[in-house]
């Protein structure tokens, strides 16, 4: 599945600021790709016009382009809470969405995908990027998962150790049921001993195969 973000994240769109002052010229600087001068444009001209809902997005642009992640989002709510349409406050929910997931936080870009889609519901590329940021954010929750349970679980005994060893000279004989019974009698009563999981389960693969 692609995950479409180039158009937010690589070029920003930019909406067109009233007047001929320092927001037009912050939108020439940002098209020429000289992004922290079109961000000084930007906060220049929202000195002189706060409630100038476009210059807060694209002052958001410009910082997302930077890198400046917190203030980008900050500039795209005041953008989002100014904004006098459900498709333009949309706009600003997909932009976050899109910076959270350029990171791989995919469980707020998810959510501010959804909140993208709940405001502006035909917007395709929004229901796209929700859910792939969905399926993303379950893989990433359940790599998180058995990476605690890794880190939990307790190094392999003495006990367990010897026990691989002559299981292992027990498969190097031929004689598989043995060995995957060793190693079973032998997991009941050492947890740790479920370290050798994968060289249990390939035993008892053979000792199948062989009966």
């Amino acid at each position: 599945m692609t995950f479409r973000l180039a158009i937010y994240l690589l070029g920003f769109f930019i909406l067109t600021a009233s007047g001929d002052g320092d927001a037009k010229k912050g939108n020439e600087a940002y098209e020429k790709g000289d992004y922290s001068q079109a961000e000084t444009l930007y906060r220049a001209a929202l000195e002189s016009d706060p409630e100038n809902a476009k210059v807060y997005f694209n002052l958001g642009n410009a910082l997302a382009k930077q890198g400046k992640v917190e203030e980008a989002i900050q500039a795209y709510m005041e953008f989002r809470s100014l904004a006098e349409t459900p498709e333009d406050k949309a706009k600003a929910e997909y932009n976050i969405g899109s910076m959270m997931a350029e990171g791989e936080k995919w469980k707020p870009a998810a959510q501010h995908f959804k909140n993208s889609l709940k405001l502006n519901p035909t917007d395709p590329e929004a229901k796209h990027n929700f859910e792939r940021a969905m399926a993303e954010s379950e893989k990433q929750e359940q790599d998180q998962q058995q990476q605690q349970q890794d880190q939990n679980q307790e190094p392999p005994s003495d006990y367990a150790k010897a026990m691989k060893k002559r299981a292992e000279q027990l498969v190097a004989e031929r004689k598989y049921q043995e060995a995957h019974k060793l190693m079973q009698d032998a997991l009941s009563v050492d947890q740790t001993v479920q370290n050798y999981n994968d060289f249990i389960q390939r035993i008892g693969n053979v000792n199948e195969i062989n009966n």
